[in-house]
């Protein structure tokens, strides 16, 4: 009886063993394998920072729009789908720093999947969002500064005419 209590023992020691090491291995292929969820890059306008389900995308500095209370319905190998808040100030309001942001409705879809040094990330993000009543889409995509900066950013049209 002991014996079989040592061989039972022993098998289920075995089997932690191997089922440890198979999730472990599991996990590794994952973060190489090409089905794994891409990031998106620049969520608080960092370059090359990546991130899974931001809540909020910054933009630029004083005056840009601002994307925030960002809820992702799915997010996978191929797109990404979000609501939240667009956060933006009337055009030709000036100085900067004096005009005050309004808030509407916004969704955000992320696609078109491409690769920096292994890592897949979406590179175009498209916002819908409402304007007297209709509905319209910018969309932007991550890439070289257009500036002259030496991170790459989110280049959406140079006016939003939200308001």
């Amino acid at each position: 009886m002991n014996i079989i209590r040592k061989l039972l023992a022993a098998a289920a020691v075995l089997a932690v063993v191997l089922s440890a090491a198979a999730i472990g291995e599991g996990a590794a292929s994952a973060s190489t394998s090409p089905s794994t969820s891409p990031v998106v890059y620049a969520a608080n306008n960092d370059g090359w920072h990546g991130y899974v389900k931001p809540g909020h995308f910054y933009f630029g500095n004083g005056g840009s729009p601002i994307i925030n209370s960002l809820r992702w319905k799915p997010w996978g190998s191929g797109s990404a789908w979000a609501t939240g808040k667009l956060w933006i100030i009337k055009s030709n309001c000036y100085p900067l720093y004096m005009c005050p942001y309004y808030s509407r409705w916004a969704g955000v879809y992320l696609s078109t999947v491409r690769t920096h040094n292994g890592v897949r990330y979406y590179a175009r993000m498209a916002v819908e969002f409402f304007v007297a009543g209709k509905a319209r889409w910018d969309v932007g995509w991550f890439g070289a500064n257009p500036y002259g900066g030496t991170l790459p950013v989110w280049r959406f049209p140079e006016v939003w005419p939200y308001l």
